[in-house]
């Protein structure tokens, strides 16, 4: 408002009123305020108020539904006192920081914002019934010196106009209502009110009248005509009593169009708006930077540790062993091999996985003779260019259908392989090894890994007497059909047979059990394998961070991502309790998927987060719980390549975009395959390994977990430029590490940092403008820029120790090397 003021009006909703910049004169009943930057005050349901303003200012108006929220809040009568002027209180800065809480959500403008708007609404309306909510005895009627029931008497009346001035009351059909004379109720709502029935029905009508004239379009006849008026001529006369002034005036007034035109007016107000969406989002981005500066920050806090070199361990790699391609059809894409052949130059995986080897797309069986001939031509491509590039096959068996998932729940292609019976599944695997030996000989094949797939296993809907034989059978896995197991036990069994039939010192095994969806089965199956014949040289699972959300009977009813920030720890942990239970406890165990998501369509995935997600769980789980291997899902975008996905980045879930630029989850392997064999420490952020001849190396990481917005917004929904406004904190990791009991001289010391600004394909995109027409010198051009920086120095150890220190950014790798140089010595 600038040099404005408006009349005394009135509304059912709840209005709080927030002050971002200027004054503002807020008069209510006989009670005037004097708002500055920063306070607030709450107008109850039904009290009469004005503004008046001196000069130009800001502010924000609430408003609470009256009904929803004491419906709500399960309380009748509801009256706040919530004033920040002169009604101090100790939860006055929480109210503050929620309500721009509030209103930096509102100034997103998410189409999915909803579900964040409702959490802080609903925060905000909780600390208003916690702290600010008095018995309407307090204060309505705190004037009235009468006796209690005549202060209730006269407060369900009062409720009773406010809530039905719409109609045409009168002073007979109250005074029936409450069981009282209409002469007692006439004198006795004047002595205590100071006004009669009709005036003050009058003030309740012309007060929400005029916020229907200021806040409305309706005509003003319909206006008069829905507060209880019973024509316009009665409103006028009522109006201009009141306030000497009609009602088409005091709206012309208010509105600003006596005097300018209509179309000038639009103009003018939305570029008020233009200004007032600006000056608020500088005020909140002010108050959260002063809030910020005034909390304990721990980026002035050196996190320093020191290392001392004493007994060292072996530091299994274990998270390199297994590339996920993903669909072998994809194996044949020239762009595949190429970025694969990229990989193994630089980073040397050992096994390639992958399914669908004997798809329908490749074209392995002929039926045209009226016999069943085999042609392994597209399978031996495959396995000729992954044999040629020194990559063993890790081939998932059965008909695994290729699904790309945008979300939890939401999938955008499903790709089905036709079923066989067990006796063809036999016959074409049996053909299909006995042509693999002839063309690589045995010796090669049997260092493949073969995994057969297995279908979830379904729940059963099965009549149940009561809820009490319900539940036993839910604990007891009674509703697990234990004929699925049955006849995946005889299908594995099968399969191995015949492998170790011809290839004795094969590993097969199984069954891709996904420990988000199946992981409460886990114990079930491993303790019913345990019984058959036949069992798996390894157990397979696959570990995304979602947990089973259940009903009140402890069934599965969705799935929710889980908020562990140590998920993949605690279930393998579960899972090694598991096989010891069962009997498995030297089993070996292949995590042969894991990511933050089985999401493609999530930017996240081509964010520098993804970098210090992969290095903080692989040093978290390092020699933990005997993993072998740990395949991360998956290597390229070109597995999800569908329509929807022209950009340059679509959120794929792979380490190579589909144009083969490196993403920071490319770069996170790049720099923990310059870790030594010799585990020296490693803590919360950071792993110090060695090799022969005191080469050393250093890896720390600055992780940030998600905080409580990214669980309220659907999967994948947040812009290209919103992912890193989901994290706990922006704050920088101030390290310093200690490394004690190195051979004194000259030391060459190399650090390569991968960060926001170093080696991040999504920021370099968003800085390129996010353009979806990308040239191919352009991607040429994000291929050479797209990498971590780098940097060399030499320090001279004298004290037999080196003090490594830095601030790490949010969601940074940094690798520092050190070796000894001899020719100094």
């Amino acid at each position: 408002m600038n040099n404005k003021s408006n009349l005394e009006h009135a509304h059912r909703d709840i209005e709080l009123i927030y002050m971002i910049k200027g004054q503002l004169q807020v008069k209510i009943s006989n009670n005037t305020y004097h708002l500055n930057q920063s306070d607030f005050i709450l107008v109850n349901s039904n009290e009469f108020h004005s503004f008046q303003s001196e000069k130009d200012n800001l502010f924000v108006v609430f408003h609470f539904n009256y009904l929803e929220l004491s419906s709500l809040l399960a309380h009748k009568n509801l009256v706040f006192n919530c004033n920040s002027i002169d009604c101090s209180h100790s939860s006055d800065k929480e109210f503050i920081v929620v309500i721009e809480e509030l209103l930096s959500v509102y100034m997103q403008q998410h189409q999915d914002s909803e579900v964040e708007s409702l959490e802080k609404t609903f925060k905000l309306i909780s600390l208003l019934k916690l702290k600010y909510l008095k018995s309407s005895n307090q204060l309505e009627i705190q004037s009235y010196s009468t006796s209690k029931g005549q202060n209730e008497r006269l407060a369900e009346i009062m409720e009773y106009i406010q809530s039905n001035y719409r109609e045409p009351l009168t002073l007979e059909e109250v005074a029936g209502l409450h069981y009282i004379s209409v002469p007692y109720l006439s004198k006795f709502f004047k002595k205590q009110t100071g006004k009669t029935f009709s005036q003050y029905l009058n003030e309740i009508r012309l007060a929400h009248a005029v916020n229907e004239l200021v806040n409305s379009n309706k005509p003003i006849t319909r206006i008069a005509l829905d507060n209880g008026f019973p024509n316009l001529a009665a409103f006028n006369r009522v109006f201009n009593e009141s306030y000497q002034l009609k009602p088409v005036e005091y709206r012309k007034q208010m509105s600003g169009a006596a005097d300018k035109e209509v179309v000038s007016t639009v103009e003018i107000s939305n570029q008020e708006s233009k200004e007032a969406f600006t000056e608020l989002r500088q005020y909140l981005k002010s108050s959260e930077d002063q809030r910020f500066q005034t909390l304990p920050s721990s980026t002035d806090a050196l996190n320093s540790e020191i290392v001392k070199i004493g007994k060292l361990e072996v530091n299994t790699k274990y998270w390199n062993k297994l590339l996920n391609v993903g669909y072998a059809r994809d194996l044949l894409n020239s762009d595949m091999q190429e970025q694969i052949t990229q990989l193994q130059n630089e980073l040397r995986f050992t096994y390639a996985r992958f399914w669908g080897l004997f798809g329908d797309d490749m074209l392995v069986e002929d039926r045209s003779g009226g016999t069943i001939t085999f042609n392994f031509s597209n399978p031996n491509k495959i396995l000729d260019f992954l044999v040629k590039h020194k990559l063993r096959p890790f081939i998932e068996l059965g008909p695994k259908p290729k699904i790309i998932q945008k979300a939890i729940g939401e999938t955008i292609v499903v790709q089905t392989i036709s079923e066989r019976s067990l006796e063809d599944w036999k016959n074409l695997y049996r053909a299909f090894l006995l042509q693999c030996i002839e063309r690589y000989g045995i010796e090669e094949v049997e260092t493949w890994y073969f995994e057969m797939w297995k279908p979830h296993m379904d729940v059963f809907n099965t009549s149940v007497q009561d809820k009490k034989d319900f539940l036993d059978k839910v604990r007891n896995n009674q509703f697990v059909d234990l004929s699925q197991l049955k006849e995946y036990f005889n299908i594995f069994s099968e399969f191995k047979k015949n492998t170790t039939e011809l290839i004795p010192l094969a590993k097969v095994g199984g069954c891709g059990l996904s420990m988000d969806l199946e992981g409460d089965k886990l114990d079930l199956l491993l303790e019913q394998w345990k019984k058959e014949e036949i069992q798996p040289d390894f157990l397979s699972i696959s570990l995304y961070p979602i947990e089973i959300d259940r009903d009140k009977y402890r069934v599965p009813v969705k799935n929710l991502h889980s908020n562990n920030p140590n998920y993949v720890l605690g279930k393998l942990n579960e899972v090694r309790k598991a096989l010891k239970k069962a009997g498995f406890d030297g089993l070996e165990l292949n995590v042969t998927e894991w990511n933050i998501s089985i999401s493609n369509r999530n930017y996240l995935n081509d964010s520098c987060f993804k970098a210090t997600y992969m290095v903080k769980n692989i040093v978290e789980n390092l020699n933990q719980n005997k993993v072998n291997m740990l395949g991360y899902w998956l290597f390229s975008d070109i597995f999800s390549d569908f329509r929807d996905s022209k950009n340059l980045l679509h959120g794929g879930a792979g380490m190579v975009t589909k144009t083969g630029i490196k993403k920071p989850s490319y770069h996170a392997f790049a720099l923990l395959k310059q870790l030594g064999e010799i585990l020296v420490a490693k803590g919360d952020h950071y792993i110090v390994t060695k090799r022969s001849g005191d080469r050393y190396q250093v890896i720390c990481f600055n992780y940030k977990h998600f905080n409580y917005s990214y669980y309220l917004h659907p999967e994948g929904s947040m812009g290209i430029d919103e992912q890193y406004d989901i994290f706990e904190n922006n704050e920088t990791l101030n390290l310093s590490l200690e490394i004690q009991g190195l051979v004194n001289g000259r030391y060459r010391i190399r650090e390569l940092r991968l960060n926001r600004n170093h080696g991040s394909v999504l920021d370099e995109w968003l800085k390129f403008g996010a353009v979806d027409d990308m040239k191919p010198d352009e991607v040429e051009y994000f291929k050479q820029i797209c990498v971590p920086s780098m940097k060399v120095e030499h320090h001279v150890v004298e004290n037999q120790s080196i003090v490594l220190k830095g601030k790490l950014k949010p969601h940074e790798v940094r690798l520092i090397e050190f070796n000894l140089l001899f020719n100094d010595l």
